[in-house]
């Protein structure tokens, strides 16, 4: 008898970069052009900074991490972006800074206006996505430190008067998600390495653990990784 042994997936990176060249909702196809030197004057700095809490886990047990983007900021003389914060695992904190890089800036094919297209007459010039790499190294003197790494995506619009604005007309969706992060952590140590995704809203390749329909709710299955909820 042959003993077959079945790994679980731990980066998905290229299975997110699949998804958003062919999405499931026609809103969200691309156009085939990359128009990231035409945005370079854009500063995304104020999308990637969260509106809302990151939800994320690590691992393939589904233990909550808590990621928090203390600063970002522009590198002026490219498409980087530099990242000061930090992670939390149960008790373990640790400091991180980094480099994400704006690699595509792709914009929709059809504009998309919202429940009602409520904004239809708002004067929108453009829809789209950014698409990039992330590096974001913990502090080597803490504990339980490590890096890390893969790809993030963001939707955003110019509006009537040519601001660049985080795009969430589309809140109303159950499904809706922005500002995602899939990737890996990788121990500096033992240079293991786990899944490790976060965004707002829902997290990708969240398996079982979101079983929320209106928004993300965490599986009861999983309250000891970290994701009881503080009422319960």
């Amino acid at each position: 008898m042959t003993n077959l042994v079945f790994c679980q997936k731990i980066n998905y990176s290229d299975d997110w970069l699949k998804q958003l060249e062919n999405p499931e909702n026609e809103f969200y196809k691309l156009k085939a052009s990359n128009l990231v030197g035409e945005y370079k004057a854009y500063d995304f700095a104020s999308l990637i900074q969260p509106k809302t809490e990151f939800l994320g886990f690590i691992g393939r047990d589904y233990r909550r991490i808590r990621i928090n983007f203390i600063s970002v900021k522009k590198d002026p003389n490219s498409q980087s972006y530099e990242i000061i914060g930090n992670s939390l695992v149960l008790n373990n904190k640790c400091d991180f800074t980094g480099i994400i890089t704006i690699k595509q800036v792709r914009e929709f094919k059809i504009f998309h206006y919202g429940v009602d297209e409520m904004f239809k007459d708002k004067g929108i010039k453009a829809q789209g996505l950014i698409i990039g790499d992330y590096s974001l190294k913990e502090n080597k003197d803490q504990p339980h430190s490590g890096e890390f790494i893969g790809v993030m995506s963001i939707i955003w619009y110019i509006d009537k008067d040519g601001n660049l604005c985080y795009d969430k007309i589309d809140s109303y969706f159950d499904s809706f998600r922005n500002n995602q992060y899939v990737g890996i952590w990788k121990d500096y140590t033992t240079k293991n390495e786990k899944s490790c995704n976060w965004g707002e809203y829902r997290i990708p390749f969240s398996g079982d653990l979101d079983i929320g329909a209106g928004e993300f709710s965490p599986n009861e299955k999983y309250y000891d990784r970290g994701w009881k909820p503080t009422n319960k």
